[in-house]
């Protein structure tokens, strides 16, 4: 048994150095050869910030569609008001061509410009009970026709105050809140809103009395808010990519004549097949209570608004 501890501790003490004796150079050559070379080294970067807004800095998108309107209210001349719909007559829908224009920049300003040429006419027996219009007698059953046009145009910037689905935001979720090509996935932004909108209302009236022309014009100044939600699947779908609602409501008064004040709602879901070519189906309303030189337009214009989009 000694023997054997002899011999053990021979066999240690013959391949480890004596103290003081420098290492075997070959061994330590073998060895650090053998390591793999350490590289220089490479302070740690930034954490990952979130994707960038895969938007564009510059959005364009055009709708036109067909406007189904029927007009609604009052008008009078020098006499009672009458109904634009159960004396007149005149509440017929009619299609008209609408189109729309918004450039966005930045994701947070936005130029808006829409317009519209509206006509409707009728001819029959006077429905109401008596008035008069201007120098018009018109009894129950009085023959008579009549027609309105409607000529609008408006520009409208909006800025982008709040998107709490963006990020900075309180509820911004993320990586979790991207699609596949870098797009927020739910997007909702609120935006003021000012504008301008120019109103032409002509109004005729005709029997076997004569014929009387009238109307107005005036310079819509007003504000508003616009609400839209967008969504994007998470995963690439082919023939959709985009669902967008939008919902803007504005009022102001009207400037011209002896004046009055306009207000105006617009409601649209829009289904992008692709980044550029979509369809969009909305609801458009626009009301006047003006004046001018004893003519008073107190009605508008409300319907339907099916649009194709193009988004570039």
């Amino acid at each position: 048994m000694s023997g054997l501890l002899i011999v053990m501790a021979w066999a240690v003490l013959a391949g480890a150095p004596l103290q003081g004796e420098p290492p075997d150079e070959e061994a330590t050559t073998a060895a650090i050869g053998d390591a793999p070379a350490a590289g220089p080294l490479v302070p740690p970067g930034p954490p990952l910030s979130p994707l960038d807004d895969a938007s564009t800095s510059l959005e364009v998108t055009l709708l036109a569609g067909v406007w189904l309107p029927r007009l609604v209210g009052n008008v009078a001349l020098g006499g009672p008001m009458i109904g634009l719909e159960d004396e007149f007559d005149l509440d017929a829908s009619e299609a008209l061509l609408n189109v729309e224009l918004a450039i966005r920049k930045d994701e947070v300003w936005e130029l808006w410009f829409g317009g519209f040429d509206f006509a409707t006419s009728v001819g029959g027996a006077f429905l109401g009970s008596g008035a008069t219009f201007g120098s018009l007698v018109l009894s129950n059953g009085t023959p008579y026709s009549s027609r309105l046009d409607i000529t609008s145009v408006a520009a409208e910037l909006s800025v982008t105050v709040w998107r709490p689905f963006a990020d900075g935001h309180s509820r911004e979720m993320g990586q979790h809140n991207r699609t596949w090509d870098g797009h927020y996935g739910t997007d909702l932004r609120f935006s003021p809103q000012f504008g301008m909108r120019y109103i032409d209302v002509d109004q005729s009236v005709t029997t076997a009395a004569g014929t009387v022309d009238t109307g107005g014009e005036w310079l819509g100044v007003y504000a508003g808010m616009v609400m839209e939600l967008d969504y994007r699947p998470q995963e690439r779908v082919h023939g959709f990519t985009l669902f967008r609602f939008q919902m803007s409501t504005a009022l102001g008064p009207v400037l011209g004549g002896d004046g009055g004040f306009m207000w105006q709602i617009r409601v649209g879901s829009t289904i992008q097949f692709t980044e550029r070519i979509g369809v969009m189906v909305g609801y458009r309303l626009l009301e006047l209570n003006a004046d001018n030189g004893g003519y008073t337009f107190n009605g508008g214009l409300q319907g339907m608004f099916l649009a194709g989009s193009i988004m570039f």
